[in-house]
């Protein structure tokens, strides 16, 4: 984006620090809420735009495979039972709950499969931010411009945070609960000081553990920022109050925009993205050298260190875990040739050809790598494999498919979006929800794109 388009969607106050009335809060908090008040739809550049709609497209869909697994049953479940207020939906089910119900449920249905996109440097953060701003959005019947709007506005902030080094893992709030909140603030056209204390309530509310992974408890986190960031924003509006939110001071907010500077990681196989490069890298041998599993004496995957602490199973013993399992996934990927939603599942892991493959696999750390909290986003991972006749097949990759410089086609993102939505919503729904997200910035109301879902 150019700076000045930004600035003028902004007003150089905001980015001065003098825009709206000294308050109570600390000056970190009061520049993230005088962002919020001051930026426009207008300040998006195309290509901000483009990744916007880019974002929810595989957003929606990825939540509609979602609604497959036992989370997201298991909290819709309960919100059927407790038959709370009707005004917004819950994908792929069939009723509605409250806003902040939907946006908890339909966050942890993003999140579920670990399909999600996420930000190039690091977090997931629109898997909390598109689930609160659609719920919102649907019982305040907002134009797609406003939900357009909302989400880059959460996301700049969230994508800050990260910048900044706050991380979506371990203990803390989430920089995606903090963009939650300052969307839903941003819809709900709150206040400055409204705005401040959003951002208070939702520090209070939200929090992360970093020993999730392979567990449902990864996707509730998610569905707990979602929620968290409406009810913070509803609360704030009524008044509530709370203590000052502990946030460093983001520099960069607003004056470059990280959609377009940065972009988005789109994922091309539903599991843990550090793994994504060595899963790219065992696929590309095996198609170019016709590699036969029963040929393999051994494989080794080296990694930095980063990737060696968050995939952690060696040998998985349910489809969750099998997302972070290395033996598992390169397994399965030289066996199959690709991994889809249908390689996670309980039976799936268990399959004993694929768990003699996976005790050939042995994941090193390789401190010369470059780590996974590089700045331009580097997932790098290096697939030795060696055959039983003494043949040797190495590949490095340092950007998995899906990043900006191995980036999906807009084709290859409608057909994962198709496969998500298979079974859930029909074919005609999944092609005009396709079709509506394409121009949602025409929407005057986001609530026949909803109800596809």
């Amino acid at each position: 984006m150019h700076r000045r388009s930004f600035i003028r969607g902004c007003g150089a106050a905001a980015l001065t620090g003098a825009l709206g009335p000294k308050t109570g809060f600390a000056a970190e908090t009061s520049m993230i809420a005088q962002f919020v008040v001051g930026n426009r739809y207008d300040a998006l550049s195309p290509e901000a735009l483009q990744w916007a709609k880019t974002a929810m497209l595989d957003c929606l869909g990825v939540a509609l495979a979602g609604t497959r697994e036992q989370s997201s049953r298991i909290v819709a479940d309960q919100a059927r039972q407790e038959s709370a207020k009707e005004e917004a939906t819950i994908y792929g089910r069939g009723f509605k709950t409250s806003a902040a119900g939907a946006a908890f449920i339909n966050g942890i249905s993003a999140h579920a499969g670990d399909f999600d996109h996420s930000f190039v440097v690091g977090g997931q953060p629109s898997a909390p931010i598109i689930p609160a701003v659609f719920a919102l959005g649907e019982t305040l019947s907002a134009s797609g411009r406003q939900v357009l709007e909302a989400y880059a506005t959460g996301f700049e902030i969230a994508a800050n945070l990260a910048l900044s080094g706050q991380s979506s893992e371990g203990a803390g709030v989430p920089p995606g609960a903090y963009g939650a909140a300052a969307a839903c603030a941003k819809l709900l056209a709150l206040k400055q000081t409204e705005i401040e204390m959003a951002l208070g309530i939702v520090s209070a509310m939200a929090s992360g553990l970093g020993t999730t992974q392979g567990t449902m408890g990864k996707p509730l986190g998610v569905g707990l920022a979602a929620r968290a960031g409406v009810q913070a924003a509803q609360m704030a509006r009524a008044g509530f109050t709370a203590g000052e939110p502990s946030l460093p001071k983001l520099n960069d907010l607003g004056r470059a925009n990280a959609l377009e500077k940065y972009g988005l990681r789109i994922k091309a196989y539903p599991c843990g993205g550090l793994t994504h490069s060595a899963i790219y890298a065992t696929i590309q041998m095996r198609n170019e050298f016709s590699i036969s599993t029963d040929a393999v004496q051994s494989i080794e995957v080296d990694v930095p260190q980063g990737t060696a602490n968050t995939i952690m199973y060696r040998v998985p013993e349910t489809g969750l875990q099998g997302k972070f399992s290395m033996g598992y996934l390169v397994a399965r990927a030289l066996i199959d040739g690709k991994l889809t939603l249908d390689s996670f599942t309980d039976q799936a892991v268990r399959d004993k050809t694929v768990l003699g493959l996976v005790e050939k696999v042995e994941m090193k750390v390789d401190p010369n790598l470059p780590p996974s909290t590089s700045a331009d986003g580097s997932r790098a991972a290096n697939v030795k494999i060696t055959l039983n006749n003494g043949e040797y097949h190495s590949r490095y990759e340092r950007f998995p498919k899906g990043s900006p410089q191995l980036p999906v086609t807009a084709d290859e993102l409608k057909e994962k979006v198709r496969g998500c939505a298979r079974g859930v919503i029909s074919s005609d729904a999944c092609e005009r929800m396709i079709a509506l997200v394409a121009d949602l910035e025409k929407m005057p109301s986001i609530k026949p794109l909803v109800q596809l879902l």
